[in-house]
């Protein structure tokens, strides 16, 4: 079954940009919302990040938690190159 993939992130950190080249790059279909770009944008990802168990540790930091990857309903914080080629097979 084929998952909506859904990319949060913001031009304005640095470990978001990784993550959104690799995509593009291996031709994933995927939807990048940069949550600095609007309050609707900022709202959608703080929805997520305030009610989502992933975020506990998170919050608790003070932290925002970006790059975030949501597959389906899967929440993947920061994933790394290793984790993307893994996901998308192309090892």
């Amino acid at each position: 079954m084929e998952y909506n993939k859904i990319l949060y992130g913001s031009k304005h950190w640095p470990g978001c940009g990784p993550v959104k080249e690799f995509l593009d790059k291996n031709n994933v279909d995927y939807t990048y919302v940069d949550i600095t770009e609007s309050m609707k944008n900022l709202k959608e990802f703080l929805k997520i990040r305030d009610t989502h168990d992933v975020y506990r540790g998170i919050r608790g930091r003070s932290m925002v938690g970006i790059p975030m990857l949501k597959i389906g309903e899967e929440i993947i914080l920061g994933p790394s190159e290793e984790m993307l080629l893994e996901m998308f097979n192309k090892a």
